[in-house]
């Protein structure tokens, strides 16, 4: 088992979003083995509303998997980032089933803009 996060791609991912400054499909494996379901965004496609908040939420400087790698690699450091979040459940994540994740899609997307 790997001493780092891993982040993962349910669904992959599509460029086009590095573009449009959002990634809602992902999620971080941690070292103890539990996942988590995370949102990257950047501030430029957040601007127009202030109260977007989904749980797991990651503002990045870009949407580029090298930028959401080292940025759960820094929040994982940090130790406290993922206390707050629910886990997924167990095997989730290899039956690829967005819907249950922790995060309620269809109130997040598509992200206002």
């Amino acid at each position: 088992m790997s001493k780092s996060p891993i982040l993962r791609f349910p669904i992959p991912f599509d460029e086009e979003f590095t573009e449009k400054g959002y990634w809602p499909f992902a999620v971080v494996e941690l070292p103890d083995g539990l996942y988590y379901s995370v949102y990257f965004a950047q501030i430029c496609s957040i601007d127009c509303n202030p109260y977007f908040a989904p749980p797991g939420l990651i503002i990045v400087p870009e949407v580029t998997i090298k930028s959401m790698e080292t940025t759960i690699q820094k929040l994982y450091e940090g130790k406290r980032f993922f206390e707050y979040l629910t886990p997924l459940e167990p095997g989730l994540l290899l039956n690829c089933q967005p819907e249950k994740w922790s995060v309620d899609w269809s109130s997040h997307w598509p992200p206002p803009m």
